[in-house]
């Protein structure tokens, strides 16, 4: 049996989550701390609003990370006159330094259809960092 090896370790130190309140952006956030229990990685999670309520999205991280690990929460607000979800977290990871990015597949589009949604594509093929999709 070989000696275990911390690889993983140094690949995921900073994690982003963007979340949307969508079941599969939690889900992503469940996986993000499951990496931060195994491995130490350092979560912050952002939320990218035109409006919102800044509060009821906070508790309900809260609820999900139910004190397991220690995470920085932030808020970006943003005019859709000027700008998409998208290109602020891509702005945000541009400013910041990330080893990966995992978020929901899908989040609160109507059309029920789709795999990937226009935002996790957008992530997926421009973030200039290792990105993980979750279903």
């Amino acid at each position: 049996m070989s000696e275990p090896t911390y690889t993983v370790s140094f690949w995921l130190r900073k994690i982003l989550v963007p979340i949307d309140g969508s079941e599969n952006s939690f889900r992503a956030l469940e996986l993000a701390i499951d990496f931060a229990m195994r491995y130490g990685s350092q979560i912050s999670i952002i939320h990218v609003c035109e409006e919102c309520n800044e509060q009821a999205m906070k508790e309900k991280v809260e609820k999900r990370v139910n004190g397991r690990v220690d995470y920085d929460f932030k808020i970006l607000k943003f005019s859709s006159k000027e700008s998409s979800v998208s290109n602020e977290i891509l702005k945000f990871l541009s400013e910041n330094s990330y080893d990966a990015v995992i978020l929901g597949a899908r989040g609160l589009s109507i059309n029920s259809d789709i795999n990937i949604g226009s935002v996790a594509l957008s992530i997926s093929v421009n973030a200039p960092t290792t990105v993980i999709l979750v279903r």
